[in-house]
């Protein structure tokens, strides 16, 4: 089996840094990198982890969906995935032109019913359910509100939509169409603001912050964490669980925040806090505002945190720690599992780094398929292999390397 010498991300970082007449050394200085990391992520011998490839997208002035090589076209075809795409962007430019007449929509409570169900679905990372179902889905929703006068029926139904509009930034943002999943989350704050939810447009500003990350923008992540902090405390039960589960969810965001800045002291300070509330709620809550908050979050974010400040075995002795319970979202125990292989591989384990990477595509196929860590590690233990085993080749060529 053969695999593309140049189909990584430090290689199309090479492609960049050399157009744009840069030395490695004058890239590292850019982006604030080591030189030897970029020497090692350009031969492809090293993970590029998101907080590094945001750096040198900003220091390229690239975006970093082109650094990644995303969206992955020929394995979406192969998924009958690319055929979703432009319904669902008709169907995100239809929201202001009032009723589809040729629409016949059922009643509110009913298609309340089949949201909760593609949320779910979301949290499962299953994108072909989602995708196959949410156009129709927002479009018979901006048709319902569209005939509904100011009330409480039209708060709901705003609600409703907005989550339609979490789902398809969710289903957008994977598959790398970043600017859909930008759109999506503009039209959501729209619906957050008519359903009166000062939560649901909290969850937004999360959305938002992880966005911001992306780009490599720490600071204004912050900042926008810090109004959906304020969002909370404008809820009537500031102390409900759903306030405190979603309290508990930006917390953590601001803690891979952090530790993508090196920030060790804030991120310890972000953890302690998010460890109280999950302490004050006493139990997981995966399906409350679909924040998934809880002591196995926090657990699993000790973990993801010590990745990202480069303290491996610090996060390998949180790893034992974590148990996930069967009913945890799977887009969190895959994302997981991506982040140990990706700490495994940089320890120089390679088996280790092969087992996680197997049980992230066993937790979450799709999310798995189609993530930029999980092919960058792969790609990563391909590379290093004097012979690629047959269970990596394998896994190679399902990512589509």
């Amino acid at each position: 089996m053969s695999f593309a010498a140049g189909d990584h991300t430090g290689a199309r970082i090479a492609d960049y840094r050399k157009l744009r007449h840069l030395t490695q050394a004058g890239l590292a200085q850019r982006a604030f990198v080591s030189r030897s990391t970029i020497a090692k992520i350009e031969a492809g011998l090293s993970p590029a982890a998101p907080a590094v490839v945001a750096a040198v997208a900003r220091a390229l002035e690239v975006d970093v969906a082109v650094l990644n090589g995303q969206p992955y076209l020929e394995e979406m075809r192969q998924d009958q995935l690319d055929r979703m795409i432009a319904p669902l962007a008709n169907a995100l430019d239809m929201y202001d032109l009032g009723p589809d007449l040729s629409i016949q929509p059922r009643p509110l409570p009913q298609v309340s019913v089949e949201v909760d169900d593609l949320c779910r679905a979301a949290c499962a990372t299953e994108y072909t359910k989602t995708g196959d179902r949410l156009p129709a889905l927002l479009s018979e929703l901006t048709t319902i509100i569209s005939g509904l006068p100011e009330g409480p029926e039209r708060r709901r139904a705003a609600a409703q939509l907005a989550w339609c509009y979490w789902v398809a930034y969710e289903f957008a943002y994977r598959l790398g169409f970043h600017h859909l999943a930008a759109i999506a989350l503009e039209r959501m704050g729209c619906m957050g603001e008519q359903a009166q939810d000062p939560l649901l447009l909290a969850l937004r500003l999360q959305r938002r912050s992880s966005m911001l990350l992306r780009r490599g923008d720490n600071p204004m992540a912050l900042r926008v964490l810090d109004r959906a902090h304020q969002l909370v405390a404008q809820h009537d039960a500031p102390g409900s669980v759903p306030a405190l589960a979603v309290t508990g969810s930006l917390h953590l965001a601001g803690a891979i925040a952090t530790a993508q800045a090196k920030n060790a002291e804030d991120v310890k300070e972000r953890m302690k806090e998010a460890r109280t509330v999950a302490e004050r709620i006493g139990r997981d809550v995966p399906l409350v505002y679909w924040a998934s908050f809880g002591p196995t979050s926090v657990a699993h974010f000790d973990v993801a945190t010590a990745v990202e400040l480069g303290q491996l075995g610090a996060a390998m002795q949180s790893a034992r720690k974590v148990r996930f319970p069967a009913d945890h979202p799977r887009m969190r125990v895959g994302r997981y599992h991506m982040e140990l292989a990706r700490a495994y591989s940089r320890m120089g384990r390679s088996e280790s780094a092969q087992k996680e990477l197997f049980r992230a595509r066993e937790a979450a196929p799709q999310q798995a398929r189609y993530h930029p860590l999980m092919r960058e590690t792969v790609g990563v233990l391909v590379r290093r292999s004097r012979t690629v085993p047959g269970t990596l080749a394998s896994l190679a060529a399902w990512v589509g390397l």
